[in-house]
């Protein structure tokens, strides 16, 4: 009995394992890619939302959030994060906080589409 060729069929498995690894970890890499980008997004916006303070409370010796100005400010400052055209943001503030949520769809070429949402939020402080 020939053992010729009997290798042929565990090559032809190997190969194809490892371009499903490599195909695999290309995918997980670009949505870790695809997330940084997101939470980048998500902080910038949080932090520039923090950073309109009312004045009156400012004079007064505290710290506090024009909320009607942060939530315009803190939505357009994480759409112009890194923009992406398929992202949105939507912001909420009070007086002591500002919290920016950001959505991109994220759309491999191996695993099922998903949808990247952070969260980012921020608070006034000395510095």
């Amino acid at each position: 009995m020939s053992e010729r060729g009997s290798m042929l069929p565990l090559l032809a498995v190997l190969i194809f394992v490892a371009l499903t690894v490599t195909a695999l970890a290309a995918d997980v890499a670009t949505f870790a890619a695809t997330y940084r980008e997101v939470a980048f997004a998500a902080d910038a916006g949080a932090e520039a939302g923090a950073g309109t303070i009312d004045p009156a409370a400012a004079y007064a010796g505290t710290l506090r959030i024009e909320t009607s100005a942060a939530v315009g400010i803190a939505t357009d400052a994480a759409l112009r994060a890194r923009p992406r055209p398929e992202r949105t943001a939507t912001a909420t503030a009070d007086p002591n906080r500002v919290c920016v949520t950001v959505s991109q769809p994220f759309t491999p070429r191996f695993l099922p589409a998903a949808t990247v949402t952070v969260t980012g939020c921020a608070e006034p402080r000395r510095g």
